[in-house]
Formats: structure tokens, C-alpha cells, sequence
């Protein structure tokens, strides 16, 4: 699949990446927002408070998710990584792997009914592995799109070839353990990268005690 426009790529789901990528919508450009999680939001989401007015984190986040995925000139791409970017400022060809959700994003409803049926439980990356969650799942409660996710590397079905719970409860038809993924070619005349961090471990820094002392 090729579509080709006069248009901005914007790496990265997280605050950087949604508040470029509406700017720039704001003002007439199509935009190409690309995420390799479900859902936008970023750290962000994972914040309760903000400093140095200590608002809460998602109020001020959530509005702009919602803004984002419902803008005309968004192009939301999540599930999906940038594997090559050719050319040169003002002529670039991006390469995106749109990856499986293997749940149909226009049918799904967001009712967590496939959710709350998953027998499989697992860590939370959300919640940096205190809390769980389902092999099929929604990241939190806020998330955009609001559609579920199954873990490839913990459902049952795709792991042993038994159970397909979900499917059985999904009263929306939404759950496609045959998706592939599909790789769309974007040109575009700017890139921007919003890529975002990874916690450091402090663990490396000795004269800190990290984890030897509690």
C-alpha cells in the first residue's frame, strides 16, 4: 500500500509526539503519527501528577489523545515501527510495518467483555510489572484507541492452539487471530522524531545502595 502526500511523519505516541503532531494539523499538514504500543500517551499516562503544579497527569493528557485520534488530518498509526527512512528534506520515503492487533479496529467496541474472559494473566508494563493484565488487553483505562490487544507471546491460542475464549464472548465478530502485518509505504517531507526515553537503572551507581537497601 503506497500514500503519497505532502505530509510529516511523526515517530513516537508520547506528549512530544501528540503535541507536534496536532501543531502541525493545526495548521494544515497532513501528519503521520506512529507508535509501536497499542495506544499514544507515552510516560506520560503512567505519571499521577506533573510538576511544578502537580495537575493530574492524564487530565491534562487524555484531552489532547482524544484530539489527536479524532483530528481529519491525523493519520494514527499504532502497533506500528519506522523499519527505513530514504531520501533527502522535503522528499522522504518512510517504510512502516503496521503490525497485528490480530482485533479488527473498526469493529471493536472497547467493552472489555474479551478482557474480563482471558483466563491468562500477566505483568502490566503499564504498571512496571506491579499490577496485571490480560493476554488480550486494553493498556489503561484511558487509552486511545480504545480498541484490545492480544499478546502474541501469551495467548493460548497461539502458544498451545487452544482456547479462543475471546472470540466466543466478542458480541462485536472483532477478534482476527489471522491478521498479518502489513507494511505501508509513506512519502513525506519531513520527518520528526519524538521517540521518547527508557527509565535509567540506577542500579549501576554503587554509592546509592540502589536495590541493596530497602
Amino acid at each position: 500500500m503506497n500514500l503519497g502526500n505532502n505530509a510529516v511523519l511523526v515517530v513516537g505516541g508520547g506528549i512530544a509526539g501528540i503535541q507536534a503532531s496536532l501543531d502541525l494539523a493545526d495548521r494544515g499538514l497532513t501528519v503521520y503519527l506512529v507508535e509501536k504500543s497499542p495506544t499514544i500517551g507515552g510516560r506520560m499516562a503512567q505519571l499521577d501528577k506533573t510538576f511544578p503544579t502537580m495537575d493530574c497527569s492524564i487530565c491534562i493528557l487524555a484531552p489532547k489523545m482524544i484530539e489527536c485520534f479524532r483530528h481529519p488530518n491525523i493519520k494514527l498509526l499504532t502497533c506500528s515501527e519506522v523499519k527505513e527512512v530514504t531520501g533527502s528534506a522535503g522528499n522522504f520515503k518512510a517504510k512502516v510495518l503496521k503490525n497485528p492487533r490480530f482485533v479488527d479496529a473498526d469493529k471493536c467496541t472497547g467493552c472489555s467483555a474479551c478482557t474480563e474472559k482471558c483466563p491468562v494473566k500477566v505483568p502490566s508494563e503499564f504498571d512496571m510489572g506491579m499490577g496485571i493484565r490480560k493476554a488480550i488487553y486494553m493498556p489503561f483505562p484511558q487509552a486511545v484507541p480504545r480498541v484490545a490487544t492480544i499478546d502474541k507471546d501469551h495467548c493460548l491460542f497461539f502458544q498451545k492452539g487452544v482456547c479462543r475464549v475471546c472470540e466466543k464472548f466478542c458480541q462485536a465478530h472483532a477478534i482476527n487471530f489471522d491478521q498479518k502485518p502489513d507494511e505501508i509505504t509513506l512519502n513525506v517531507s519531513s520527518v520528526v522524531l519524538a521517540t521518547g526515553l527508557e527509565l535509567y537503572d540506577p542500579a549501576s551507581i554503587s554509592e546509592y545502595g540502589y536495590k541493596r537497601y530497602k
